[in-house]
């Protein structure tokens, strides 16, 4: 009997080391950035051709109230930001935070920022271009804006766009576009690559996208091209309901041709609306490793992977029920982290009514709550973004992927406000987080080194 209740301690112990260890408390060394700024949101990481790592924002100007893109360099020996650079050339851009403001580096070093602006339309109030604007002298100068898309129309959207460098030093770009109107379903998605200084010809991939969420694209040590983004589809065995699941398609001749798209997982997501949250994507050697929230089937945050470019994506696993905006990142040779934010309320997932981003509707969506998306501030039109305070308060947590299993969680800040919209970079055996924080009506950029 003694040693029965000894064994029963001990397990006792183990399970709580267990638990210590899937859930550690780190001390945080958390930094703003721009804190001059009237409000500084939307915050993108990416890597120059030199391989420092670099933050973009988007910044409303103290002097004139206007939205603008900004970036600086990292400084990884002494965890601070360089000189902050402003493009100028995207004044009053869109502030969407799936749509935000990028910038992204050429092997060469020229300098692409990427940005969406609202276009006036009398017949389309989400109607919006999609701008590139380069510099070829370290940001000091900036060329004229130019749109990236063939189709020019002013009435119609094209927005939620992506950029990543390629192998062979240029870049490229996806977007969702609504040039085919009524005659389609959705929105749809279109690719095109760099030369020289110039955005290339357009080519579509999809035809039938959900309208408002971010896409995603990343070039692997390979060379290869991976692209995931919300698909709209109407599946036979779902008796012609409308459903919104990601699917991933991909290139291994550097954007010359592209796969046939496939399920990262068929949720099967029965909603008409916009759910404003897109999918991430991070590759370990071949194996292609995919993020994203959906309410389908149970509502959270989900992972899974596949073990290269042509095989399909695995049974998905749960990685947060109150999880939103998932950004992952591979560190450490074989380990993956995910960031997100937490809300702090249970909230319901149900959406009805047309879709507000849609190329057929365009008008009266029907949200029965609104903290699906922390800003739910429909695609590209501006917002008053220290009202986000009044949606809840939000908590950024990090979750530590190895081997396809769930490790350690992390909770990067403490959910006494709002923070949201977190992305991730990787840092030698470390990663860079940085995320939206509201406190006392102004929003700021927050960032941290962790592990």
């Amino acid at each position: 009997m003694k040693h029965t209740i000894q064994l029963i301690v001990a397990s006792f112990f183990l399970i709580l080391l267990a638990s210590c260890e899937q859930n550690k408390e780190k001390s945080m060394d958390i930094k703003a950035i721009d804190n001059e700024s009237a409000d500084a949101i939307n915050p993108y990481l990416t890597k120059d051709q030199n391989g420092n790592i670099v933050m973009c924002w988007t910044s409303k100007d103290p002097s004139d109230s206007v939205y603008r893109l900004k970036y600086a360099i990292y400084n990884e020996s002494d965890n601070t930001f360089g000189e902050v650079i402003t493009i100028p050339t995207s004044a009053d851009l869109s502030t969407s935070p799936e749509s935000m403001g990028k910038v992204a580096f050429k092997a060469d070093g020229t300098i692409f920022a990427i940005f969406g602006k609202r276009i006036e339309s009398p017949l389309n109030s989400f109607a919006g271009a999609v701008y590139y604007s380069v510099s070829t002298d370290n940001g000091k100068s900036w060329s004229e804006e130019k749109i990236i898309h063939s189709d020019t129309s002013q009435n119609t959207s094209h927005s939620f766009f992506d950029i990543a460098t390629l192998k062979d030093g240029e870049l490229a770009a996806v977007w969702l576009d609504g040039r085919f109107g009524t005659s389609e379903e959705g929105s749809a998605l279109f690719f095109a690559k760099t030369t020289g200084t110039s955005f290339g010809m357009d080519t579509l991939l999809d035809k039938n996208t959900c309208e408002c969420c971010r896409t995603n694209i990343l070039s692997d040590d390979l060379g290869n091209i991976h692209i995931a983004y919300r698909s709209l589809a109407f599946p036979s065995k779902m008796f012609g309901k409308q459903v919104r699941d990601m699917v991933y398609l991909a290139s291994d001749d550097n954007g010359k041709t592209f796969s046939n798209t496939k399920p990262i997982s068929e949720d099967n997501w029965q909603i008409e609306g916009c759910p404003h949250t897109g999918p991430s994507l991070a590759v370990i050697n071949q194996q292609v490793n995919a993020v994203w929230f959906t309410a389908g089937g149970g509502a959270g945050l989900y992972y899974t992977s596949s073990p290269n470019l042509s095989e399909n994506f695995k049974t998905r696993s749960l990685l947060s029920i109150k999880g939103r905006h998932p950004q992952m990142t591979a560190f450490a040779k074989d380990k993956l982290a995910v960031v997100y934010e937490e809300n702090a309320e249970e909230t319901s997932h149900t959406m009805s009514g047309n879709d507000a981003h849609s190329s057929n509707s365009h008008s009266n969506m029907k949200m029965q709550h609104a903290s699906m998306d922390m800003n739910m501030d429909t695609a590209d039109m501006k917002m008053d973004h220290s009202a986000m305070a009044e949606v809840g308060k939000a908590q950024i947590v990090l979750q530590l992927i190895e081997n396809g299993n769930k490790t350690e969680t992390v909770k990067v800040t403490d959910g006494k406000y709002p923070d949201h919209h977190a992305v991730i970079t990787p840092l030698n055996d470390q990663v860079l987080v940085a995320w939206i924080h509201e406190e006392n009506g102004k929003a700021s950029i927050n960032y941290s080194k962790i592990f």
